[in-house]
């Protein structure tokens, strides 16, 4: 049965970015700019390696609409020139989850502009797969087969620690266990119920990964 993990934060696709006929413009003394950034996720796919990022670009002119800035990662400098337009940038996955900030901002003739982005948050996606969570019912028997994992900077799938399973009772969602994975984001487990209930899988947002639920199996 299909599930689907559904994300808090913005999550951006791994795709790169067009610059949609941007325009060079040289900036003039006193030029600025706001780079304003909300909280990431990158790609939930194996194999990714870019990500397009929605920015709100804001200039002290209207027709510098683009800028070239350091991406910092943790405070530390992954990238020096990278373009940002009106529309967003392109993030690669190899620079990795950290706190990020967009500064030395220069025009296209590589004039300085004032300003910079507020720091966020970027965090990796959590894997979206069909087994995720799979139950199998025999009787009152339940089989729990559980599968998380988050995509890292190499493109890698990398298993979750710490997940749990939540059951619908009364209208609510109650624990009904929480998990400590293997090494591989994998865990089996048995319970009993001759109910049919609505069961789900729930990972929790950490400072390396975006979490969320899976949409509900009943059985």
């Amino acid at each position: 049965m299909k599930t689907l993990l559904r994300f808090a934060a913005i999550t951006v696709a791994s795709t790169a970015l067009v610059a949609g006929g941007a325009t060079a413009v040289t900036a003039a003394p006193g030029d600025s700019a706001t780079i304003a950034l909300q909280h990431i996720t990158l790609s939930s796919y194996k194999g990714a390696s870019t990500n397009s990022v929605p920015v709100t670009l804001t200039t002290s002119r209207a027709n510098l609409t683009a800028v070239k800035a350091t991406v910092n990662v943790n405070g530390v400098p992954v990238a020096s020139g990278v373009p940002v337009f009106t529309s967003g940038f392109t993030y690669q996955q190899s620079w990795g989850a950290g706190i990020l900030t967009l500064t030395n901002l220069t025009d296209y003739g590589n004039q300085p502009v004032a300003g910079g982005s507020n720091p966020v948050n970027v965090r990796y996606g959590v894997e979206s797969r069909y087994d995720n969570i799979r139950i199998a019912k025999r009787g009152k028997k339940l089989t729990f087969k559980i599968k998380a994992r988050y995509i890292d900077n190499r493109g890698v799938a990398v298993g979750i620690r710490k997940a749990s399973v939540e059951v619908q009772k009364g209208g609510k969602w109650r624990t009904l266990k929480r998990l400590n994975l293997k090494s591989n984001g994998t865990k089996t487990f048995k319970k009993s119920d001759r109910k049919k209930r609505n069961y789900r899988l729930v990972i929790k947002t950490t400072n390396l990964y975006s979490g969320g639920s899976t949409g509900r199996i009943k059985i």
